[in-house]
């Protein structure tokens, strides 16, 4: 897959050489001045803007018609001229803080390590794989996409997931109907092209131990649905962890080596993850309760942005990266 695979690891000397060089030319030292500026304006802007909205909203409430005047006071004397130094600073186009974190400190590092990767704010994952992956949600965020454009075509995304429940709640003798957001799912979706040609699909999902009796279910994840039939193994432990579905039993055999078995059983009793093969794509869900490459969220934090600590931040998303995909290199025989 690239340098990520070289035996001296994704951590680099050259790299880091390169990297500390970039970012102690006067031309980064030039620019990560406005880039921290604009990243803090942006949450201050964010800050004033939604207290404006509320003080605006309670004004009109009480003052009614009256508090017009006010507003339009408040708006031509402070927030103008906040407006008016927005402008000045950012030029032509305004940037939210996730288009300057990846654009400006991100992208830089990424094409120090893999010149032909790309990473991009809105991530985008088939929709059949998704309702493998988290059945039970509706609504689906996907974003920092990292893609490698290598010979698998290895591309990881955040992924946030859930659905929507509603709940009766009683209190005080009166019973309200609530619409309450359920996360089925935080953290990591890898996909990639295998060497091979699956013919159907298969799907490997963790199972949960039953409180009453302590028997396997299947919990989040639905048993054998359509044509699809469940395949057996012979080491229980394999059974205790995980359940195998597939649509054609031969090829899921020849798939599922000793191996790769004992890839899922380490994997999978040690992470809530899902797997999804179809033809020759893969999709490996990983729940890390995280997200990879966050864009920096306080002042403090922006004042600290380094290309040096956001390439060893890259290193580590890296090295996860090839712990989850290396064993499904050599898949072509």
């Amino acid at each position: 897959m690239g340098d990520i695979y070289h035996s001296n690891g994704p951590v680099s000397t050259d790299h880091s050489h390169k990297i500390e060089e970039l970012e102690n030319s006067k031309q980064f030292q030039d620019a990560i001045g406005l880039i921290r500026e604009q990243m803090k304006n942006n949450l201050q802007w964010n800050v004033f803007r939604s207290f404006g909205i509320i003080c605006a909203i309670l004004s009109l409430v009480l003052l009614r018609f009256a508090a017009i005047p006010l507003i339009l006071l408040v708006v031509g004397l402070y927030y103008w001229p906040q407006y008016k130094k927005r402008k000045a600073l950012f030029g032509d186009r305004i940037r939210s803080n996730d288009e300057i974190y990846l654009d400006d400190i991100l992208s830089p590092v990424l094409k120090e390590v893999f010149p032909q990767a790309s990473i991009k704010e809105d991530g985008s994952i088939p929709s059949e794989a998704l309702t493998h992956l988290c059945p039970r949600s509706t609504d689906f965020l996907c974003f920092k996409q990292l893609s490698f454009h290598d010979d698998k075509e290895l591309t990881v995304s955040n992924l946030y997931a859930h659905h929507t429940e509603t709940r009766q709640r009683t209190s005080n003798g009166h019973t309200r109907t609530e619409h309450v957001e359920v996360t089925d799912f935080c953290g990591q979706v890898f996909f990639l092209n295998l060497p091979i040609h699956f013919s159907g699909h298969l799907r490997v999902v963790p199972t949960k131990k039953s409180f009453l009796f302590n028997r396997e279910i299947n919990g989040d994840y639905p048993g054998a649905r359509g044509n699809e039939v469940q395949i057996e193994t012979e080491d229980i432990r394999n059974n205790e962890n995980y359940n195998i579905y597939c649509t054609d039993e031969l090829s899921a055999r020849k798939f599922l080596t000793p191996k790769m078995l004992e890839w899922f059983d380490r994997q999978i009793s040690q992470n809530a993850m899902c797997v999804f093969l179809k033809d020759k794509k893969l999709f490996i869900s990983l729940y890390t309760d995280r997200y990879i490459f966050p864009t920096p969220q306080k002042p403090e934090d922006i004042d600290q942005l380094s290309l040096v600590t956001e390439y060893h931040k890259l290193c580590r998303e890296l090295a996860l990266i090839k712990e989850i995909t290396a064993i499904f290199e050599g898949e072509a025989s």
